[in-house]
């Protein structure tokens, strides 16, 4: 496509300077008709025989007028001789420059012949005084031969000038021709190219429309795999919870010894063992089950005015009852204000757990966790579980929020789990309109914020109210 921008723009160029060039050429022949005709009315050539011919007239009325016959006055002569000088100042109105540079000789002419006339002037005023007429044609006597060798220099200056012009003129037309001719192909390689380059757009549109097509249908493809497979985890989840429940219900009958003793005492230690194994199974089938309703949008959320601070309490007095976090110091930052939320009071038990279940398990137990409230620049709440862990860095902190990722295959190991805790919070927190915030540092602890926008703060009263 760079290559066709490349060709019609020079192209365009082509034709703009060869219609500049054109335009000149017809404005430049306009021109010369034009001044053809202005100057074939005082052409030298006819200047020069009209002068000729006048002075001649004038000859033949002085001598006329010598006579004293043939009916020649004093006022006829009088006009002969104005008319030769009308005819003076057309021959000096001509093209005489011209001529009289192509034939030097033919300069005093002019000259001679106004000379004569101006000093003939009185002297035709008075004709008819004795002698009068001789020395009229005594002085224009001289004034014959050179008049008559410049009418035929005109004559032949004027043969040259007319083809010299008519030459110019073909020249000129051949110019024009050329440049419509140049013209006229350019304009054909112009179409030629936009009709080659609407069957390129046109064949490019076919396979873009192909292409998305294709797309289309791999799209649909995978959405239905992407759904299949929502549906399969959904239902492997529930599959496997049913049994799950009974090996943990008779698991714990067991363990508590409820229908009597157990003779051996192993057979408690493995009862307990089946009841750890069978509660962290069920965990993680519960983050499965979680995931797959949050990926196909069937997880249902109801919100309504939450007292944040009594859920706070009673979701660490349920985490504080758990086993992983049987003697760790998990307690809530004093001095905080507790608002009201409009919140899915579900799903943020689960998120605070998630972030304590990570807070607990990536610390050591002799390290405390805080949970911590506060308001942002913005009006947000922020809710804030805090520990004093292992921490990570903000590449692994992009990594953790990753549906079924860990930071790598040595923690995965070492800290049991599907993955999916921090990915659940993520997308529970944006179902609330809010964020996640993870601030950490390799080393020292992590602070996992749950941001929820201010429009969802509500005043205590309105909840009382509710």
């Amino acid at each position: 496509m760079q290559l066709f921008r490349g060709i019609k723009l020079a192209l365009i160029v082509t034709i703009g300077i060869f219609a500049a060039v054109t335009v000149h050429i017809s404005l430049t022949i306009v021109e010369r008709q034009n001044v053809l005709r202005e100057v074939s009315r005082y052409n030298i050539v006819w200047a020069s025989s009209q002068a000729l011919a006048e002075f001649h007239r004038l000859e033949h009325r002085v001598a006329a007028f010598a006579l004293g016959h043939g009916g020649v006055d004093k006022d006829e002569v009088q006009t002969r001789f104005d008319i030769l000088h009308n005819r003076l100042n057309i021959l000096k109105g001509g093209d005489v420059g011209a001529l009289t540079e192509h034939f030097e000789d033919l300069k005093p002419v002019i000259g001679a012949l106004e000379t004569t006339l101006a000093g003939l002037d009185p002297i035709v005023a008075a004709i008819d005084r004795p002698g009068n007429p001789q020395k009229v044609l005594e002085r224009l006597q001289p004034l014959e031969t050179m008049l008559i060798r410049f009418a035929a220099a005109a004559n032949q200056f004027g043969g040259s000038q007319v083809a010299e012009d008519q030459r110019q003129l073909l020249t000129l037309h051949w110019l024009f021709s050329a440049a419509a001719g140049v013209l006229f192909l350019c304009g054909l390689v112009f179409i030629g190219l936009l009709f080659y380059q609407n069957h390129v757009i046109h064949k490019a549109h076919e396979e873009l429309h192909a292409l998305a097509r294709d797309l289309k249908r791999a799209k649909d493809e995978a959405v239905a795999g992407n759904e299949a497979k929502s549906r399969f985890l959904a239902n492997m989840s529930h599959e496997l919870r049913t049994p799950l429940n009974a090996i943990i219900g008779f698991s714990e009958l067991i363990t508590q010894e409820s229908l009597g003793p157990i003779g051996e005492s192993k057979y408690r230690d493995y009862a307990d063992d089946i009841l750890k194994s069978g509660r962290h199974m069920y965990e993680l089938v519960n983050d499965i089950l979680t995931m797959a309703k949050l990926d196909a949008g069937h997880f249902e959320m109801t919100f309504e005015p939450v007292e944040l601070l009594g859920v706070v309490e009673s979701t660490l007095g349920m985490f504080r009852g758990s086993e992983m976090a049987q003697r760790r110091d998990v307690s809530i930052v004093e001095g905080g204000e507790w608002p009201v939320l409009e919140a899915d009071e579900r799903a943020l038990r689960q998120m605070l757990l998630n972030l304590l279940s990570n807070a607990v398990k990536f610390s050591e137990a002799d390290k405390p966790v805080r949970v911590a409230c506060g308001r942002g620049q913005a009006g947000e709440f922020e809710l804030s579980v805090a520990d004093h862990g292992i921490g990570m860095t903000e590449a692994q902190a992009r990594v953790a929020v990753q549906p079924f990722q860990q930071i790598d295959s040595s923690m995965t190991r070492r800290y049991e789990g599907t993955g999916l805790g921090l990915s659940i919070v993520k997308a529970l927190i944006e179902r609330h309109r809010g964020r996640l915030r993870i601030e950490s540092v390799l080393g020292k602890g992590t602070t996992i914020t749950l941001i929820f926008p201010a429009s969802q703060v509500r005043p205590p009263s309105f909840a009382q109210a509710a």
